[in-house]
């Protein structure tokens, strides 16, 4: 082997997702004089990021995923690795670490890293079935919570020495460079002055718990008149999400952006952040949001009560309550003093323990531990 660990990222799409967006801003902390990174993606269709990678000097390759029943994917795969000399793939979601286990056993590479982001009960049954049948062939599986990584030990089988958790990050100096800009939102979306903006960002999707959060603004708004509420994503949920707001009598108060390239701008502006999952592995906007000084209100799941800390960087509710989501936004709406306090303990508690620079180091020195290098 030459002195350069040769890396392959996969991952199913190169769209605007959570984890794609991770990877993404991972990319100035890589250690490239250790590892020369690469990266593969499934769906030809999810694109949005191969001009960033490409630019930053990773080769991207597509292996043109066209169904779920596409059976040539592995093989195509399996050529891949050999023909690139893949030492490790490091695999993110469950389709691509199937697959890269799958190769392995092929002998196409050496060895797979696996990142679980959600909790593995979660996943499709079919999902589930796979990820068992091979989840005992992962060198190495890095879970992006405690809550996450107590599932994936039970996959695991009990192998701990298998499993780090390693969590979220933002690039923080680069999210507090999004600067404040309430007034420009404000008159792009017609608010009227002295509104209070409470912002979700998401995928519109059935787990993000967008009805929970529209049925709880209903509730906002009829009780706080300066509320508005600023939805920031696209997804298979976005026309019949539009087509409730309007049945609910929202037009105006509740605003879907669709896809924004400036969506931290748009935290950076608002009053407070809300999170209405259903469940979560521990979300990269959460985490954005509280680099930016911004409070949360979210349904108490996943790895959520992990970071936000319930009545020091926000509000946590139980899941799918919706009065007590519809309380926890006016309580902090009716406070800017305690919302003030909320966001200076937010940014700081993210400040400490979830910098970027850090998770790669840490992710970094699993793919050392797996191939045995040292120092």
């Amino acid at each position: 082997m030459s002195d350069r660990v040769r890396v392959l990222l996969l991952i199913k799409g190169l769209g605007l997702g959570g984890a794609e967006r991770l990877l993404e801003r991972a990319i100035p902390y890589f250690d490239r004089r250790r590892f020369d990174y690469c990266l593969a993606y499934l769906l030809p269709w999810k694109n949005a990021l191969v001009p960033v990678f490409e630019a930053a000097g990773i080769p991207v390759f597509c292996l043109d995923m066209r169904s779920v029943v596409d059976v040539g994917v592995l093989g195509r795969l399996t050529r891949l690795l050999r023909d690139e000399g893949i030492d490790l793939v490091h695999a993110h979601l469950p389709l691509p670490g199937v697959l890269a286990r799958l190769a392995k056993r092929r002998g196409a590479t050496r060895w797979v890293v696996y990142t679980e982001h959600s909790l593995p009960s979660r996943h499709r049954l079919a999902t589930r079935c796979l990820n068992l049948a091979t989840y005992g062939l992962n060198d190495a599986v890095i879970a992006v919570s405690d809550v996450v990584a107590r599932e994936a030990a039970r996959w695991l089988g009990g192998r701990s020495d298998r499993l780090t958790t390693v969590p979220n990050a933002v690039d923080v100096e680069a999210v507090n460079l999004s600067a404040n800009r309430r007034d420009a939102v404000c008159r792009e979306f017609g608010f009227p002055v002295g509104a209070l903006i409470v912002v979700h960002v998401g995928n519109l999707r059935q787990a993000k718990g967008h009805r929970h959060l529209l049925a709880a603004a209903r509730r906002v708004v009829a009780r706080e008149d300066r509320a508005r509420f600023l939805l920031v994503g696209t997804g298979p949920l976005a026309v019949p999400l539009v087509e409730d707001a309007r049945r609910l009598g929202l037009d105006g108060r509740v605003v879907f952006t669709g896809f924004r390239t400036d969506a931290t701008a748009l935290i950076g502006a608002a009053d407070l952040f809300v999170l209405p999952s259903l469940h979560e592995g521990l979300p990269i906007s959460l985490l954005e949001a509280m680099a930016l000084g911004r409070p949360v209100v979210a349904f108490r799941v996943g790895g959520v009560p992990e970071v936000a800390v319930d009545g020091e960087t926000g509000v946590l509710v139980p899941p799918g309550d919706v009065d007590a989501l519809a309380e926890g936004i006016l309580e902090l709406l009716a406070d800017p003093d305690r919302r003030e306090r909320m966001g200076r303990a937010a940014r700081a508690r993210v400040h400490q323990g979830y910098g970027m620079a850090e998770m790669v180091a840490t992710v970094e020195g699993v793919y050392r531990k797996v191939i045995g290098l040292h120092g």
